[in-house]
């Protein structure tokens, strides 16, 4: 047997040459890294992370932005009622004081809206993501801005007949002005919302066409007495402050309250024949049970 043939588990000289020459490929495979086409798949999933990352913070900012400039709308909204209200009868110092802060407010509501809306465009413009329903989005709310700063030009205009200063009813808050005005607003507007009341007036028949009345209780069709129906919308009847209600016109011969309310807390007051209105003498009472007030008049 020869010395070869007598060592099969030894390697031989060619076979070390092979895994020699394959350990320096791999080392040098090592050494250069990855290929070219490896690094540019790596860039272009870095890349496309990148976008979806934009994509989604662009969205982000953009919803919540859209309903920052609602909530101004709708805070705009509801200082026009509050000014259109404020701006019947005698208008005193501080009445005029109030009047012109919540015009300031509108003001600043209008401007920080529209820098907003500039704001959002400016980046939808560099942008890569599909911004056909942002941007009509962001259409709607310029318009629905352009109604509002018409309607705020036409009641700046009624009350500089009423001697109103032009610069005062102009002006802007700063940026910390109207972060405390907007807290003030949110307040005023909870505050008057709890102090809503609704009160209606009308024959039996027609409180019962217009849905405010219901016949309940009795007997086979005897007995039943008219109450307010649950299903009435607010629609039909007239809001009040229950803060400055203090009478609900009548001016008919008879007349009758069909809500409850403590006998005690308010009075029908004639006058020539006639009943000419409910007056509320403790409203607290007057609104306890209920802030809905159906007269039956007849």
């Amino acid at each position: 047997m020869s010395k070869e043939q007598g060592m099969p588990n030894l390697l031989r000289p060619a076979h070390v040459l092979m895994v020699c020459t394959l350990g320096a490929a791999l080392l040098i495979a090592c050494e250069q890294g990855p290929s070219e086409a490896e690094l540019a798949a790596k860039a272009e999933n870095a890349q496309l992370l990148a976008d979806l990352a934009g994509r989604d913070s662009l969205i982000s900012d953009m919803t919540r932005s859209f309903d920052e400039i609602e909530t101004n709308i709708k805070m705009m909204d509801d200082r026009e009622q509050i000014l259109e209200s404020a701006s019947e009868g005698e208008l005193g110092k501080s009445k005029k004081d109030k009047i012109v802060r919540d015009l300031q407010l509108m003001n600043g509501l209008m401007k920080e809206s529209r820098e907003r809306i500039k704001e959002l465009t400016a980046r939808l413009d560099k942008s890569k993501v599909d911004t056909k329903g942002l941007r009509a989005k962001l259409k709607s709310l310029d318009l629905q801005l352009a109604q509002r700063d018409s309607m705020i030009t036409n009641m700046k205009d009624g009350l500089l007949a009423s001697d109103f200063r032009i610069e005062e009813i102009n002006s802007n808050l700063d940026s910390i002005e109207l972060v405390v005005a907007k807290r003030e607003a949110v307040i005023d507007q909870q505050t008057t919302e709890l102090n809503k009341a609704y009160y209606v007036m009308g024959t039996k028949k027609e409180l019962e066409e217009s849905g405010v009345l219901t016949l309940e209780g009795g007997f086979i069709g005897i007995g039943k007495r008219a109450s307010l129906n649950s299903d009435a919308t607010s629609s039909t009847f007239t809001v009040a402050d229950v803060r400055e209600l203090h009478r609900i016109p009548v001016q008919h011969k008879k007349a009758v309250l069909v809500t409850e309310h403590p006998a005690s807390s308010y009075a029908m007051v004639e006058e020539n024949d006639m009943i000419a209105y409910l007056e509320i003498k403790n409203p607290e009472a007057f609104w306890k049970l209920s802030k809905y007030a159906v007269v039956e008049v007849r």
